[in-house]
């Protein structure tokens, strides 16, 4: 089990246009519980750079590249407004991160 880790931002002018994607995104590709689970679904802050929203989704076992596929589908419902843009970094458990150097957190 792993996480993807979503970043959105977008100049605030474009608040509204963007939450009106969202609605329409998320009729077009809900939530797979299948493939994982939210985890953050969206907390918004405003920064220099504009408004940052960050996204948490937890992925089953096996369901990467599943997830991977359906959370670029959602981003790219946003890529036709101007001035947004996205990032999406997969990141692993710390008790996964140990395995993969030979060592076990302890219980």
């Amino acid at each position: 089990m792993g996480y993807l880790f979503s970043t959105v931002w977008f100049p605030p002018v474009k608040g509204e246009e963007v939450g009106k994607k969202f609605l329409e995104v998320m009729k077009k590709h809900p939530a797979d519980k299948s493939i994982g689970k939210t985890v953050l679904a969206g907390a918004l802050m405003r920064t220099k750079y504009g408004i940052k929203v960050i996204s948490i989704f937890e992925v089953k076992e096996g369901k990467l590249e599943a997830a991977f596929d359906w959370l670029n589908e959602i981003l790219a419902g946003y890529s036709e407004i101007e001035g947004v843009n996205s990032t999406i970094h997969t990141m692993a458990t710390l008790v996964e991160s140990m395995a993969l150097v030979g060592l076990k957190v302890p219980d």
